[in-house]
């Protein structure tokens, strides 16, 4: 299942706020703002995002249940989910630069982000760096 990068990110700050599951499913249905109004998002996201499931229903409710990939995630996109799931602060949790971001992850950090982010992102195992991986666009990392 994929999904744009907006809903991805909306689902991902609901969970984060502590909404999810069926619970976030009928919150969707109801068009409940008030239930999501703890998120940090604008009224106006809310409302483009309710109008978007609307149209997808089928597939946002199997993204919330089984999990889903975003079509694509822009290295702020990348940045915004890293803060939303994980709390991560720039400076103490991540570095990011135009085409990069060095950040400190766990196992299942970066299965997540793995299980989540789409194939245009590679996460580098560094050494003798404060930061114990790179994020870099796919294309750009040489395979050996």
């Amino acid at each position: 299942m994929k999904l744009s990068m907006p809903a991805g990110l909306l689902i991902e700050a609901a969970i984060a706020g502590g909404v999810d599951g069926d619970h976030l499913v009928d919150v969707i249905r109801q068009k409940n703002i008030s239930a999501l109004s703890h998120i940090g998002k604008e009224e106006a996201s809310l409302l483009n995002f309710f109008h978007y499931a609307e149209e997808n229903w089928e597939d946002i409710v199997l993204a919330i249940k089984n999990g889903y990939m975003f079509k694509f995630i822009t290295i702020r996109g990348l940045q915004n989910l890293l803060q939303t799931k994980f709390s991560f602060k720039e400076k103490e949790h991540f570095k990011i630069d135009d085409s990069w971001l060095e950040l400190n992850l766990n196992e299942s950090q970066l299965k997540f982000l793995q299980s989540r982010i789409p194939d245009q992102w590679a996460f580098v195992k560094q050494e003798n760096s404060p930061f114990n991986f790179r994020a870099v666009l796919a294309h750009t990392q040489k395979l050996v």
